[in-house]
């Protein structure tokens, strides 16, 4: 159960805001992972991103073989239906 994510080489920055670069990390299907860190991190930003809310400056977010950084509103709906 579960869905497998695999994350490459993600950037995002907002302006001159540099919020994350270069993060790379999988996720196996069913596997439990916990995102810890202080505020103002990127933590929120990262989940948005991990859904489709934002798009990645660069990089990829592939989740069951779906890179949602580069696909359609109507694949992004079926990914997020997974979750």
């Amino acid at each position: 159960m579960g869905v497998d994510v695999a994350v490459t080489n993600l950037t995002k920055q907002f302006g001159k805001q540099l919020i994350w670069k270069g993060v790379t990390l999988t996720l196996p299907a069913g596997e439990i992972s916990v995102m810890l860190g202080p505020s103002g991190t990127g933590k929120s930003v990262f989940l948005k991103a991990l859904i489709g809310l934002i798009k990645p400056d660069e990089g990829s977010i592939v989740i069951e073989g779906t890179d949602i950084a580069s696909c359609s509103e109507k694949e992004l709906y079926e990914v997020r239906k997974l979750f």
